[in-house]
C-alpha cells in the first residue's frame, strides 16, 4: 500500500472503480459528472486523503516557495497596503505571492486555504474572517501559517497584529480631553477580533472617565461602507445625539462620512465630530481633515512575510507574536467648531 502522501489519481481510479479521465472530472469540472458518481470518487478521495498537488507537480517542489495570501476584502485600502507590504518582499527575493480575496465570507476562505493545501504552498498568511469558524482547515495546514490583523481563537500560529485596545482607548480619550461626554461607536463584527479589542478599549476609556455609553449609542457594523452610512444615520437621528462618534474601520469612516453631509443642520465639526480608525484617500481633503488612528498597514505585511519565511526554515522555532502600536493622526475633527455649540445644544433639549 503506497503512503499518505504517496496515493495517485490511479490509485483513487481503482478504488473508485472508475477511469483516470473520470476523476480528474470530479476534481476540475463537476459539473459534467452525475452525482452519483461524485459520490463515489469523494468517497474514495477522502479514504486515502488524496490532494492533488497543482503547480507543485510542475515545480516538483525544487523552486522557491510559493506564498499565499487570504485576505478578506482586496477592496479595502487596508488589506490591499498589507498585499502590498507582503508583495514588496518576497519579489525582492524571487518568491511567488499567490492572494485570494474571501470576500468576508468563511465558505472562501476555506476554499482558498484548501487550494493552497492541495498547490502545497510552503507559507500561508490568513487574515481571517472569523475568529474559530475555519479552524479545523487552518490545523490541517501543511504550511507555515501567519495570522495577520485579526487573531484567531486558537492561539497556535504566529501572529502580526496592531494593538487595536490601545488605538480604541487613544482614539476615545482624545474625544474625551476634547470636551465630550456623547461618545458613540461604530464597531464591526463580533466575529472580528480588531473589532472587538476597539470596543474594548473604547469602554475603558469612558469607564476610567467615569462617562455612561448608552445602549442606543453602540452600533455594530460590518466594516462596510453602507454599514457606517446606515448606522451613522441612526445615531444623527437620535433625539440626544452624540456630539462625537468613532468609527472602528476605515470603509465605515466614509460612510458616516456621508451620512454627517447628508443631514440636514450638521456637519463635520458643526454639531458632530469623528475620529476614525485607519487612514482614508480623503482624510486631509475633508473640513476639518479627518483625525484617525493610524495603523502600520504595510509593516503587516513585512513583518508576516519575516516570521513565514523563518517559520519555513525553522518549523520548530517557537511560536512568536508582533504588536505593533498605532499612532493618533490629530488633524481637528475630534473638535467641534464654537459655532456648533448652539446646534449641540438645541438637539438635547
Amino acid at each position: 500500500m503506497p503512503k499518505s502522501d504517496q496515493w495517485t489519481m490511479k490509485d483513487v481510479a481503482q478504488l473508485a472503480g472508475v477511469s483516470i479521465a473520470t476523476v480528474s472530472r470530479v476534481l476540475n469540472h463537476p459539473e459534467q459528472v452525475n452525482r452519483k458518481t461524485i459520490e463515489r470518487v469523494k468517497a474514495a478521495l477522502d479514504s486515502v486523503s488524496y490532494s492533488p498537488n497543482g503547480w507543485a507537480q510542475a515545480t516538483a517542489r525544487t523552486g522557491p516557495p510559493l506564498v499565499g495570501l487570504v485576505l478578506p476584502d482586496i477592496l479595502n485600502p487596508f488589506f490591499a497596503a498589507v498585499y502590498v507590504g507582503m508583495n514588496e518582499v518576497l519579489r525582492a527575493q524571487g518568491i511567488t505571492l499567490w492572494m485570494a480575496d474571501s470576500q468576508n465570507r468563511v465558505d472562501y476562505e476555506r476554499e482558498a486555504l484548501e487550494t493552497l493545501q492541495r498547490y502545497r504552498a510552503q507559507g500561508i498568511v490568513l487574515i481571517p474572517t472569523h475568529s474559530s469558524a475555519n479552524l479545523a482547515t487552518v490545523y490541517k495546514m501543511d504550511a507555515a501559517v501567519c495570522v495577520v490583523d485579526r487573531k484567531l481563537q486558537d492561539n497556535a500560529w504566529d501572529l502580526v497584529v496592531i494593538d487595536n485596545l490601545l488605538g480604541g482607548r487613544q482614539a476615545t480619550q482624545l474625544l474625551i480631553d476634547a470636551g465630550h461626554t456623547r461618545i458613540a461607536i461604530i464597531t464591526g463584527p463580533e466575529a472580528s477580533t480588531s473589532a472587538n479589542d476597539r470596543y474594548r478599549g473604547y469602554l475603558s476609556a469612558m469607564e476610567q472617565n467615569g462617562l455612561t455609553v448608552p445602549e442606543e449609542y453602540v452600533k455594530v457594523g460590518d466594516f462596510k461602507q453602507f454599514s457606517g452610512f446606515a448606522l451613522g444615520q441612526a445615531l444623527l437621528q437620535l433625539p440626544e445625539r452624540p456630539t462625537a462618534i468613532f468609527s472602528c474601520n476605515n470603509l465605515m469612516t466614509m460612510g458616516l462620512l456621508e451620512a454627517i453631509r447628508a443631514s440636514s443642520g450638521l456637519d463635520l465639526g458643526l454639531g458632530v465630530a469623528v475620529v476614525g480608525f485607519d487612514e482614508i484617500p480623503i482624510a486631509t481633503l475633508v473640513k476639518p481633515p479627518l483625525t484617525v488612528v493610524a495603523s502600520p498597514v504595510k509593516e503587516l505585511g513585512v513583518q508576516a512575510v519575516r516570521l513565514i519565511l523563518e517559520r519555513i526554515e525553522n518549523p520548530e522555532k517557537g511560536r512568536e507574536t508582533v504588536l505593533l502600536p498605532p499612532q493618533l493622526m490629530i488633524r481637528g475633527s475630534e473638535r467641534l467648531t464654537k459655532s456648533s455649540q448652539s446646534v449641540t445644544t438645541s438637539s438635547s433639549q
